[in-house]
């Protein structure tokens, strides 16, 4: 087996209209400040409202993904909470895309229980990318009830800085 360069990797931060802004500020910035390669990216182009009203403008929406995933190992795709955006990524058909590329990847998927219905929409278990006889390794980070974004963030950032085999 070979070991993946990950010098050019990066998560992703997804975000839609009525995204927990909490969720999504904090991990950008945690992710950020521990010297990983994080963006947000957003389902359309321009500002973005959160759950309480605060705008955000995405570094990139799904449209970029393609010039970006070419140059760049996308190590795992962040699923902030909230409910109205995670509905807006449920039904998208261009976050399920990049759902089961990231996984057949070997990516991580990182998410809250209410956050499991995009995965699951997206079919991730349904399909041939993740063989749970095979690999052990549950393509999600769950966010357990009441785990702080700061303590999400430590289990990830230990889970980007290790090694992988592709």
């Amino acid at each position: 087996m070979f070991t993946r360069d990950f010098s050019h990797s990066c998560a992703l931060v997804v975000i839609a209209e009525g995204f927990e802004e909490t969720d999504a500020i904090v991990l950008l910035s945690l992710l950020r400040q521990a010297g990983l390669c994080v963006k947000s990216v957003g389902l359309t182009s321009g500002l973005i409202c959160s759950a309480h009203g605060v705008w955000v403008m995405p570094d990139l929406t799904l449209s970029d993904l393609d010039s970006l995933t070419r140059t760049t190992f996308v190590r795992a795709v962040i699923l902030p909470q909230g409910n109205q955006g995670l509905g807006r990524l449920e039904t998208d058909p261009r976050v399920h895309r990049l759902l089961r590329q990231v996984v057949a990847q070997h990516g991580l998927i990182v998410t809250s229980a209410e956050g499991l219905r995009v995965p699951r929409a997206a079919a991730i278990w349904d399909s041939e990318l993740w063989e749970p006889e095979g690999d052990q390794r549950m393509p999600v980070l769950l966010r357990e009830p009441g785990q702080s974004p700061e303590t999400l963030v430590l289990e990830l950032i230990r889970k980007l800085k290790q090694p992988q085999l592709a």
